[in-house]
């Protein structure tokens, strides 16, 4: 049974708690500044919390192109929800990625080929104090 998404969010680093396992997510975005593209983006977390599932799944985490939706990156793992009753909390963070242009993105989230939340972020170049 596939689970319902309370949350999708990207952060710039995820802090658990190593007592009460609570998560904290650091400098939450929805813009990134390049200094040059094309450019490889400073790792970064993607978050979601899910419940209401249960059962084994392939997890799909992909960033689209807005204007052409071309898909620019992906990454996989698994993931097991235990009970429909328990809250899991996803993090997986994405190394690697290349931006080549300015522009509107879009980070998805699939279990198993079906999307379950997207979320949109921008990409601008930052300019330099002359």
């Amino acid at each position: 049974m596939l689970p319902l998404v309370r949350g999708l969010y990207l952060a710039e680093r995820v802090e658990v708690d190593p007592v009460s396992r609570n998560l904290t997510l650091v400098n939450c975005f929805r813009g990134l500044r390049m200094r040059q593209l094309p450019g490889v983006v400073q790792p970064f977390s993607v978050v979601a919390y899910l419940a209401n599932g249960v059962g084994a799944f392939e997890v799909l985490v992909r960033i689209d192109r807005m204007d052409t939706f071309a898909e620019v990156f992906r990454a996989r793992t698994r993931l097991n929800l235990p009970d429909r009753l328990t809250e899991v909390r996803f993090v997986l963070q994405l190394a690697g990625c290349v931006l080549s242009a300015t522009g509107e993105y879009s980070v998805s989230l699939w279990l198993d080929d079906e999307l379950l939340a997207q979320t949109p972020f921008n990409v601008r170049v930052a300019l330099e104090a002359q």
